[in-house]
């Protein structure tokens, strides 16, 4: 690509965007109307809200818990999920279409309170756009559709695109020279993210203006056909799929957290993370057996947990002698106690008990002292 101006223009639209209008007719009008004349090499960013809206991609939901369900339908992996003083909670979600957002880019602004959903296919729909403006105005250009996205590590959102058509959004620089002449063999740029990004500086669909006209990138208009879907990873190339949380929860055997999940704004007293440390480590799946010999009880709101023998008489899981399974089945659960206080950014300390027996000295029981991992 050999362009070094970039200029990014949102015209405004003057109707509204409801199901079943017109969206390539409009935005073909609001271009003529601004006296627009499109150039090959053009691309269009247009906001995904307004695109859903045309497709009637609406549904009404009654409170904040069917908003929720609502994200599980449109999801199919949980990465993280937190809860907030109001009682909501925010999980970040693998959409259907490879997406990873918060609440599966599920948004209810400027929309009459109804739930905008993803459009169905954001590639076809912007191949769909794409033709008809091209037809319109006899050139050659490109279509992004763009959603906004959180950004991990980084304070703040930013547009990417969703859907896109008429060029790759990949820029493979792998087997090029460098400016030093060095082969790179790594850096492949994501620059159909980069251009929704630049639009999204000056378009904004509370502000009339949901399609930003962006002119100076027509170098990276090619014959690509794999769409926006190419610039999603895929999960087993994911190596942040989980939350550091939820992983350990995973590795833990805990596919759904057991009550309430953590707060978002880290505001749960050491009471509330160590009863939640508790609640994953009985609901786990455990390869070791015994370990349902053992109560655990909270002391010192939340400072200590004692674990001593049950009250009712240990059964061998495994076939073993009931006391040695006892036995081994308490060092597991010491372990997995202190595996699920970490994820509670909890340390602990364990102080072992013995009794004397038949068979020497055997544990009477365990008390795991509690603080925060950074204080």
């Amino acid at each position: 690509m050999n362009d070094r101006l970039l200029t990014v223009y949102a015209p405004p639209l003057e109707e509204d965007i409801s199901p079943g209008s017109d969206l390539a007719a409009i935005l073909v009008n609001a271009l003529r109307r601004n006296r627009i004349d499109l150039k090959d090499g053009d691309i269009l960013v247009i906001a995904s809200k307004v695109v859903s809206k045309a497709d009637g991609r609406l549904l009404s939901v009654n409170d904040r818990a069917e908003f929720e369900d609502l994200v599980k339908e449109s999801s199919n992996h949980l990465v993280a999920e937190r809860t907030y003083a109001s009682g909501s909670t925010v999980q970040i979600v693998r959409t259907h279409s490879g997406t990873v957002q918060a609440a599966a880019g599920l948004d209810q602004s400027n929309s009459g309170g109804a739930v905008v959903l993803h459009p169905v296919d954001s590639d076809a729909s912007a191949q769909k756009l794409r033709l008809r403006v091209e037809e319109a105005f006899s050139v050659r250009i490109g279509v992004v559709i763009s959603d906004t996205i959180s950004r991990p590590w980084r304070i703040g959102v930013g547009d990417f695109a969703l859907g896109l058509s008429g060029f790759s959004g990949l820029d493979d620089q792998r087997g090029k020279p460098d400016g030093d002449g060095r082969v790179q063999s790594v850096t492949v740029r994501a620059v159909a993210d980069e251009i929704a990004a630049a639009a999204d500086l000056v378009k904004g669909s509370s502000r009339g203006l949901p399609m930003a006209l962006v002119r100076g990138a027509g170098g990276y208009l090619d014959n690509g056909r794999a769409g926006a879907k190419a610039l999603s990873r895929d999960l087993g190339e994911d190596w942040f799929r989980y939350g550091h949380v939820e992983a350990i929860h995973r590795g833990l055997g805990v596919t759904e957290l057991p009550g309430r999940a953590a707060a978002g704004d880290n505001s749960d007293d050491i009471l509330e993370r160590v009863s939640r440390a508790i609640r994953v480590v009985r609901a786990g799946s455990s390869r070791t057996p015994g370990q349902a010999a053992w109560r655990m009880r909270i002391e010192g709101s939340g400072s200590r947990i004692t674990m001593a023998p049950s009250d009712s008489p240990a059964t061998p899981q495994a076939g073993g002698p009931p006391l040695l399974e006892a036995m081994v089945g308490l060092g597991s659960l010491v372990e997995r106690m202190h595996t699920a206080l970490f994820a509670e950014d909890l340390s602990a300390t364990t102080k072992w008990e013995w009794a004397d027996g038949e068979l020497g000295a055997f544990p009477r029981g365990v008390r795991i002292n509690i603080g925060l991992l950074n204080p």
